[in-house]
């Protein structure tokens, strides 16, 4: 059966959310006045991706996110600094990035005219809406579902329900969602009973029995995924 809707990950996936994370770390040091060391970029994105997991398993609320992060990071680098205010200078840089990952704008633009589209992602509706208003692609989503928006955050059932009743609730054999993130895409959809495609440009080898359905390197072999069930 062809799908008919395809679900895209934002983060990780289409959005070059490294880049964006770089950059609006470096900036939130400068406006802070505080000298910027190259190792902070791995330690940060370390603690901000073990927090995200930690809501992504329910450990922790989403509005703990943006200022817990920075105690720990602040903690961890032996700096004395204000983490209400570094939070929202971050928050503020980093919703003004709408770099995409390559290959993405080809790819969303040829698959538009054929399939119908939605942006699902675990974000703070502060950052992902002006992200997604500013980028060239967002046009070519039919729907956009944000977790802090909808309450909850993939790869929990109750997303997958919002965001099926949100488009009339279509058959599961007719949606494929795409993502990056074994832990949220791939489980998510997985537990939800639709097909998933794991994006992995690193090679990263499948932890904890969690089987994609299909599997990419690069964006545009999804043209061959998807012409191979029409």
């Amino acid at each position: 059966m062809k799908y008919s809707w395809l679900f895209f990950d934002a983060d990780g996936t289409l959005f070059n959310f490294d880049a964006a994370q770089d950059s609006a770390i470096e900036q939130t040091f400068s406006s802070l006045g505080i000298p910027f060391k190259n190792k902070y970029h791995r330690i940060y994105y370390d603690i901000n991706k073990a927090i995200w997991a930690q809501f992504e398993k329910k450990e922790i609320e989403q509005n703990v996110i943006p200022v817990q992060r920075f105690n720990i990071f602040f903690e961890e680098i032996n700096v004395q600094a204000d983490a209400n205010k570094a939070s929202r200078l971050y928050l503020e840089f980093l919703s003004q990035s709408d770099q995409l990952i390559d290959g993405a704008e080809s790819l969303i633009e040829k698959l538009s005219g054929e399939y119908k589209l939605l942006l699902i992602t675990n974000g703070l509706k502060s950052v992902q809406r002006p992200r997604f208003s500013k980028s060239s692609i967002t046009k070519y989503f039919d729907e956009i579902v944000i977790s802090e928006e909808v309450g909850s955050a993939k790869p929990h059932k109750k997303i997958f329900d919002l965001t099926f009743d949100k488009i009339g609730n279509p058959n599961k054999k007719e949606v494929l969602i795409i993502g990056d993130n074994l832990g949220s895409d791939i489980l998510g959809g997985q537990n939800y009973g639709i097909d998933t495609c794991w994006f992995n440009p690193e090679n990263n080898v499948s932890q904890d029995g969690i089987i994609p359905t299909y599997e990419i390197k690069n964006l545009i072999n999804l043209v061959s995924i998807l012409n191979a069930r029409a």
